[in-house]
């Protein structure tokens, strides 16, 4: 089993020429290709994560946290257009992000080596081996993220063994909770919201 760690637009090719089975990760935010299918899994919310004794840590709001430098892994190739809509939302100037990566493990030390911030799914949180260094930032805002998704082709079944581990990994996934159907409420009128003011956008010539 080979296991690739990327953001989708760095595997799109790959599922479309065959060469990786499926994906499964934040949604993309965009169209995917007719040859691929896309199937929503959960949807999902988001804490802030910081190593702990971070001089920040007694916050309770992102107004607290608005000179803090910060992380991110991004689902797509515009990581500062991702925070900076969240920030814009409560009122607060762009957050200013100092590393970007697509590696999660890069990601843990950065945090638990520096006084950076990130924003990352919950059930990050339940990794035992953070405990010790990493902690969560608790504010008052709700914090939504991308639901979670299976990306594949859509002409041809899964082998085998990929269908088998997806039937693995989707066993695993977070039974509804209260507050995660409310970011997913969230979550759909501010993306009605978006292409509604997209499609009210006068054209170009």
């Amino acid at each position: 089993m080979r296991v690739i760690e990327g953001i989708y637009p760095t595997v799109e090719a790959g599922l479309r020429d065959g060469s990786i089975d499926f994906y499964i990760g934040p949604e993309p935010g965009q169209t995917v290709p007719s040859e691929l299918v896309q199937e929503m899994l959960f949807s999902n919310t988001r804490t802030v994560l910081g190593r702990r004794g971070h001089p920040l840590s007694g916050a309770a709001s992102l107004a607290e946290l608005a000179e803090a430098e910060w992380a991110t892994t991004s689902i797509t190739l515009q990581a500062d257009e991702e925070m900076g809509e969240l920030f814009r939302q409560h009122g607060l100037g762009a957050p200013r992000l100092a590393l970007q990566s697509q590696s999660a493990l890069t990601l843990i030390v950065s945090l638990a080596c520096t006084d950076l911030l990130a924003m990352v799914p919950v059930q990050w949180l339940d990794f035992v081996p953070m405990a010790d260094v990493l902690q969560a930032i608790p504010v008052r805002e709700v914090l939504p993220a991308a639901d979670i998704v299976l990306i594949r082709r859509a002409a041809l079944p899964l082998t085998p063994a990929a269908t088998f581990l997806v039937d693995m990994l989707q066993r695993a996934i977070p039974a509804a909770r209260p507050d995660l159907r409310v970011v997913a409420e969230l979550a759909t009128t501010a993306r009605t919201a978006r292409k509604r003011a997209a499609q009210a956008r006068p054209q170009g010539p």
